[in-house]
């Protein structure tokens, strides 16, 4: 099969299109040949590097890509057969099912998580075999790009607004907003009647689709230019998934007494940033600072259900090209050029 391999760590030109043995689906897996892909910031360009956390993990030569869309060729011992030629979203988080915290349905929290694409062969090639419990099955009408978008960020969006507690008539600050994960999340929060104010430094930039307030976050004025968003009132979260100093300095004064912080996707870059929390306020104001790496299977099968139920992504937020340019698209987001999704086109024709 056709893969882009990564024989050693360091800039996107290690990234090599090759012929590698095609994976055989193990009991309770399946194979499935691979539509599209989305090029994830931290697992697949951070991971590539060689200096971020997730590198220590991986063991080379390796495949990278995580979630992604695809169909299924074959199905392993145990598995039923009916499943092939199905058409699915495929999440990349693999839990292990026994320890406390999965029992307790805390996937979320799980001790031994294992990721395609970090501790397996990813999904930057024609096939990948995966566990059944992580497949989606989609929509006549969801195409692969933009599957391959939703699995890698959808439900990882609805987790984060879930464990911010935000209720209709809430509102909430949204880092990054160009970006792939936090664009997802300014589309749903309005079907939670919930108001994004989106932070980005490339405002002109914004898909129009969005329909968010979207602020400058380098203006200087920006805590006030936050509350002016709100209507004069102060934000009742933020889901920040840059973690930024400077834009958390800014944002952190105007949160509304009680109000939470969620950060995911802060281990983009291999500098991971720093932020200076001010233990006081914290203290004082009661504000939550919550970290979440990824989402239990609640919110997968509730992203999911909401997209049987007619959840789109617009399509001007989502950039195919094909699996051979992978460096390239890894370059545009190292450069900050990149918004939105970036997909991966593997399979040449639609599924």
């Amino acid at each position: 099969m056709r893969a882009m391999v990564m024989r050693s760590f360091g800039g996107p030109d290690v990234l090599q299109l090759e012929d590698v043995a095609t994976p055989r689906a193990e009991l309770g897996e399946v194979l499935v040949r691979v539509g599209a892909v989305e090029v994830s910031r931290t697992r697949d360009a951070g991971t590539r590097s060689g200096r971020h956390p997730f590198s220590q993990q991986v063991h080379l030569p390796h495949i990278l890509g995580g979630d992604f869309a695809g169909v299924v060729e074959s199905v392993g011992p145990g598995v039923d057969e009916t499943l092939v030629g199905k058409r699915v979203g495929v999440t990349s988080g693999i839990f292990c099912g026994k320890c406390d915290a999965c029992l307790s349905g805390s996937q979320h929290e799980c001790l031994t998580q294992e990721m395609i694409g970090i501790h397996r062969w990813g999904s930057y090639a024609e096939f990948v075999r995966v566990p059944i419990g992580n497949l989606h099955e989609l929509p006549a009408n969801v195409g692969m790009i933009e599957a391959a978008a939703m699995a890698a960020t959808g439900s990882i969006a609805l987790m984060q607004l879930r464990e911010a507690r935000l209720n209709a008539g809430d509102k909430v600050i949204v880092t990054g907003v160009t970006g792939a994960l936090a664009s997802v999340l300014a589309m749903l929060a309005p079907a939670f009647g919930v108001q994004a104010i989106g932070l980005s430094r490339r405002v002109a930039q914004t898909a129009v689709s969005l329909n968010a307030t979207v602020l400058d976050s380098s203006r200087v004025d920006l805590a006030q230019a936050i509350v002016d968003a709100c209507g004069g009132e102060r934000p009742n979260a933020a889901i920040d998934n840059v973690s930024s100093p400077e834009m958390f300095d800014q944002y952190f004064p105007v949160l509304r007494n009680g109000a939470r912080i969620i950060v995911s996707g802060a281990i983009g870059t291999p500098d991971l940033p720093v932020l200076r929390v001010p233990a006081q306020p914290m203290y004082t104001r009661s504000i939550s600072l919550i970290g979440i790496r990824t989402a239990d299977y609640s919110a997968i099968r509730e992203f999911w259900g909401l997209v049987r139920d007619g959840f789109r992504l617009p399509h001007d937020i989502l950039h195919e090209q094909p699996l051979e340019t992978a460096a390239t698209a890894h370059r545009r987001l190292a450069d900050g050029t990149a918004t939105g999704h970036t997909i991966l086109r593997v399979s040449p024709t639609e599924l």
